[in-house]
């Protein structure tokens, strides 16, 4: 009896073992990416960290990144914020019921502002406290968005209304709001359908898309129409304002690259098929030329990448393993797959040079401000990928705001007396080339802006 007791109990732990080697491993239990595989592209793990949540009932449904730090949001209203270079969790706080609808968090240098069922909640940026709440007047239907002295929000019944960041302030100096919410609005413009777009501030107008085929752009303080741009089908993706440009994608499979400040389309890019996702515009170095790169998802077609000042394509053609767009580094692109697996591109051709097995990160973490790679599962990890020479952020949108980095001694740097102008033996350099020229391509130069396709 004891030897069949015995039996048992080690084949029960035999068993035991089995299962729990066969659940660490089974498929969509990625590690984290090992440093043996990230160091055949120069990459580096930055840091790990994980998001304060229940894990047995709740998930990461919103992630967001500034040049600073990023936020996370869980399915019950978990807010969590880690430094985007240290992984170090700044705070943690929670908003709303877990069972209302939740929209991306946009935040600048005081607010961290959230939308969460029918109320806008305002934190902290460096604590995390509760700043405020207002009620919104209708269902939203974008995540808000704010400038100095405003916030807009659109909603489902085709209305974006924007509110004031003083009275805001004043009434809950006062403990007036959420009561008083009505009297933080400056104005309402209502649109045909529903608006698509979470709307733009930039200068003194907002832009914003409906899904009644148009782009509006009106004043920020008097709403006043300032123009209007139809397509030929509902526009359903985020829009993008990248300098003095104003990207649009629309159903009509058309991409348009729009002046911003009076809607005179630049150029149009024909993809073939409908845009529902937005585009996304990095600076950088392609084939030894300095220039902005818009890069286009059009549904079920990859991915192009366009030079963004005359709209020609960079790439002999789309990516077509690409799904969604991660990051950028100087020297790649990192794209997600069908199976949510990171594709390792190099920038010139679009071409797939290696994989990071990363198909348990679910969670979207699209980051066109810096050069790091973000992975999250919606357990709550999250994992940061850089280059190893990449010791400071390199900031795409918005470069003005990196700090200024110290500047260390270098040997090298030191003036070296010229040499004669004589001519160097072996020296075929072409003193009288054109400068932006690409090497092999006779076809598009990124940054020329005298020729434009599709200029309407």
């Amino acid at each position: 009896m004891v030897r069949m007791i015995t039996v048992f109990t080690g084949l029960t732990l035999v068993l035991t073992g089995w299962v729990t080697t066969a659940f660490a491993q089974r498929p969509g239990d990625n590690p984290i990416p090992s440093d043996r595989l990230l160091n055949r592209y120069g990459l580096e793990v930055g840091w790990v960290s994980q998001a304060t949540m229940d894990t047995s009932r709740d998930k990461i449904s919103q992630f967001a990144i500034d040049e600073r730090a990023i936020v996370t949001v869980t399915t019950t209203g978990m807010v969590n914020m880690f430094d985007a270079e240290t992984g170090q969790k700044l705070w943690v706080n929670r908003i709303g019921r877990g069972d209302q609808a939740t929209f991306p968090p946009v935040f600048n240098d005081r607010y961290v502002l959230i939308v969460s069922g029918l109320t806008l909640y305002s934190l902290d940026r460096e604590t995390g406290g509760m700043h405020w709440q207002v009620t919104l007047p209708a269902m939203p239907s974008t995540g808000p968005t704010a400038d100095d002295h405003q916030i807009y929000v659109g909603t489902l019944d085709g209305s974006v209304y924007a509110f004031d960041l003083k009275k805001i302030g004043d009434l809950y100096q006062e403990r007036l709001l959420p009561d008083y919410s009505l009297a933080t609005r400056v104005w309402r413009y209502k649109a045909g359908q529903k608006v698509t777009s979470p709307p733009i501030s930039h200068g003194r107008s907002v832009s914003f898309a409906s899904l009644d085929r148009s782009l509006y752009t009106v004043g920020a303080n008097t709403r006043k129409l300032l123009y209007q741009f139809e397509t030929d089908a509902p526009i359903s993706a985020p829009l993008v304002i990248h300098k003095e440009y104003l990207f649009l994608a629309s159903e009509d499979f058309n991409f348009y690259c729009l002046n911003a400040k009076n809607g005179q389309v630049r150029w149009s890019f024909l993809s073939g098929l409908p845009i529902r996702k937005a585009p996304y515009v990095i600076e950088g170095h392609v084939r030894g030329v300095n220039t902005d790169v818009v890069y286009v998802l059009p549904e079920s077609g990859g991915m192009n990448a366009i030079d963004a000042y005359n709209g020609f394509q960079i790439w002999e053609g789309p990516q077509s393993r690409a799904v969604d767009f991660r990051a950028a580094t100087q020297d790649y692109l990192f794209v997600t797959d069908q199976i949510d697996n990171i594709l390792i591109l190099e920038k010139d051709h679009g071409d797939v040079i290696g994989i990071i097995p990363a198909n348990s990160y679910t969670v979207a973490t699209q980051n066109e401000r810096t050069d790091r790679l973000f992975l999250c599962q919606e357990s709550g990890l999250v994992v940061m990928i850089r280059q190893q020479d990449s010791r400071f952020p390199a900031y795409y949108k918005f470069p003005e705001r990196r700090p200024i980095s110290p500047l260390l001694y270098d040997p090298a740097s030191e003036p070296v007396e010229p040499a004669d102008a004589a001519s160097v033996p072996g020296d075929t350099t072409d003193l009288n080339a054109t400068p932006g020229t690409i090497p092999g391509n006779n076809n598009a130069v990124p940054g020329n802006t005298n020729t434009v396709p599709g200029n309407n």
